[in-house]
C-alpha cells in the first residue's frame, strides 16, 4: 500500500512538473521582406551607398528573432550577435532586433528599450484594446489553423506613414499570447507577423528551457520612459535634439 502511494505521489508530481514546464519555451522567428524597400533618387545616385542598403536588405532574409517565455512572462532576444558597424548588425536595427522587448502577460503590457538617435528610452505599450480579430478570416500555418488580427496602434519604430495595416496569423491551438517584438496579448501564439514589408514567422517553438535565462529584469534606471502615444508625438523632437548636438548647436 505504502509502495503504491508512493507511485501516485510520484507521477501526480510528474504530471505537475510537465504542466509547469509547458508554460515555460521559446520560439524563434524568421524574418523575410516581402517586398523591396523604397529609396529616393539622392540615395539611387549614390551608387556605392545604394548597393550597401541592397546587400544590406538581402541580408534579412537570414536573420532570425528568439522570445523566451516562462511564468507569464515572455523577453525577446537575438540568436546571434554582430560587431556594431557590419551590414549584419545594420540589418537586425532595420529589422527592429537590435531593441530590447520584453511583456508581462497578467498585465499586458510590454516594454521596449533601445538606444534611438543616441537617447536610452523605454516605451511602455498597454496591449489593451489594441487588437483588432476577425475569426472569420483564417488561414493554415504549418498545419496550424489561424486567425486574423489587425493592430489598431501606432507602429512605434516605423516612423514614416504608410497606408499597410500591422496584422498578425495567430493560433488559439497554442493559448499563449505571445509574439515577435512588442506585438503580444492575442489569445493565441502568433504564427506569423507582418510589419510594414517585414514578415516574422515562427519556425520553431519549443516548450524546452533552453532559454530561459534569457529572461532577465531590464535595467530602465538609465532611461527615458514614454507610452507609445508619448513617443510616437516626441520622435521629431529626439531627432531635432540629436541633429542639433551632432552639428554642435
Amino acid at each position: 500500500m505504502k509502495l503504491n502511494l508512493a507511485i501516485i505521489v510520484f507521477f501526480s508530481f510528474q504530471l505537475f512538473f510537465l504542466q509547469e514546464k509547458k508554460d515555460t519555451g521559446y520560439i524563434i522567428y524568421q524574418v523575410s521582406v516581402t517586398e523591396s524597400f523604397t529609396y529616393n533618387d539622392l540615395i539611387k545616385d549614390d551608387k556605392e551607398y545604394h548597393n550597401k542598403q541592397l546587400y544590406r536588405d538581402s541580408i534579412m532574409n537570414s536573420l532570425e528573432l528568439g522570445v523566451a517565455f516562462s511564468d507569464n512572462k515572455s523577453q525577446s532576444f537575438r540568436l546571434k550577435d554582430y560587431s556594431k558597424d557590419s551590414q549584419e548588425s545594420k540589418a537586425m536595427y532595420k529589422a527592429k532586433g537590435k531593441a530590447d522587448y520584453s511583456y508581462d502577460a497578467k498585465s499586458n503590457v510590454a516594454i521596449t528599450s533601445m538606444e534611438y538617435w543616441y537617447k536610452q528610452l523605454a516605451v511602455i505599450v498597454d496591449l489593451k484594446d489594441k487588437w483588432e480579430i476577425d475569426f472569420k478570416k483564417t488561414k493554415t500555418i504549418d498545419g496550424y489553423k489561424c486567425y486574423y488580427a489587425k493592430y489598431l496602434g501606432e507602429n512605434v519604430w516605423w516612423d514614416y506613414g504608410s497606408d499597410k495595416p500591422t496584422y498578425a496569423w495567430f493560433t488559439t491551438e497554442i493559448p499563449m499570447p505571445y509574439g515577435p517584438l512588442y506585438f503580444n496579448g492575442l489569445p493565441g501564439l502568433i504564427i506569423e507577423m507582418n510589419v510594414e514589408n517585414v514578415r516574422y514567422t515562427a519556425k520553431k517553438i519549443s516548450f524546452e528551457d533552453t532559454y530561459e535565462n534569457k529572461l532577465q529584469p531590464i535595467d530602465l534606471s538609465k532611461h527615458k520612459q514614454y507610452t507609445d502615444e508619448e513617443f510616437i508625438s516626441s520622435r521629431e523632437d529626439i531627432k531635432r535634439d540629436a541633429k542639433r548636438i551632432m552639428l554642435g548647436n
